[in-house]
């Protein structure tokens, strides 16, 4: 496949597996739009790639990026929503929930209806959106990620079932312990990583660049028969056993 003319948007590209994602498809010629939180100014223009500073909680943020992008460009022909954040549960349970839902999960809704109409204008569309071994085992503590994560599967599985009469294919990521910010502290606590590794298979944590790498793949027509679908990324730790 030549990815040359092709457009992807990427959402949480700022950081982690995200920045990777996006390296990888600048790489290979695709144009970008980086959607993030982080970004020091609004948009950044360069050859292949548009900074777009978003705060994805935010619906009418979501839908001023539908509009802007449709004045821009055609079609779209990848849509990666890779962006989530993981919220200490405080006192303020109202916030916590809300906020966890709006950006992993609602987000992932609106902007994927939102930008339908420049996907069923690519022969080949795909949306890959970014879960969690969360969506399959619960995480302590953290109930509204463990329910947005799984729900992003079902958003997913509905989305392939939907869109699939427009040749749009939707699967889902389900990363497991990868090198990113979200990790760091349980990666640099030598008693917790020790923890960790030992439910782990393969006895160590991801890169983003393998992320990345899937990401890709389920883009590309190498994968076009793969549809609906939750891909765990885990070095095994969801088939370790007892």
């Amino acid at each position: 496949m030549d990815p040359r003319n092709k457009i992807a948007v990427i959402t949480g590209g700022f950081r982690g597996s995200g920045a990777e994602v996006i390296k990888l498809f600048i790489e290979n010629n695709y144009k970008v739009y980086s959607l993030d939180k982080n970004f020091k100014k609004k948009i950044e223009y360069n050859e292949n790639n548009i900074n777009y500073k978003i705060d994805l909680s935010n619906f009418n943020q979501i839908k001023r990026f539908a509009n802007f992008i449709k004045k821009k460009e055609k079609k779209i022909d990848c849509l990666i929503n890779n962006a989530g954040i993981s919220l200490v549960k405080n006192r303020n349970i109202n916030t916590y929930w809300n906020k966890t839902l709006s950006v992993n999960l609602n987000a992932i809704f609106f902007i994927s209806e939102f930008l339908l109409p420049l996907l069923k204008k690519s022969k080949f569309a795909s949306i890959v959106n970014i879960s969690s071994i969360s969506s399959k085992v619960a995480m302590s503590k953290n109930p509204a990620y463990n329910a947005a994560k799984a729900g992003v599967l079902a958003l997913t599985a509905s989305q392939a079932l939907d869109y699939s009469n427009f040749k749009i294919r939707s699967n889902a990521i389900c990363p497991g312990y990868i090198k990113t910010n979200m990790t760091k502290k349980s990666f640099q606590n030598i008693k917790l990583r020790n923890e960790r590794l030992k439910r782990l298979i393969i006895k160590r944590y991801g890169e983003p660049e393998e992320i990345a790498n899937l990401v890709y793949f389920l883009c590309t027509e190498k994968s076009k028969y793969i549809n609906g679908q939750d891909i765990v990324i885990d070095g095994g730790l969801t088939k370790r056993g007892i």
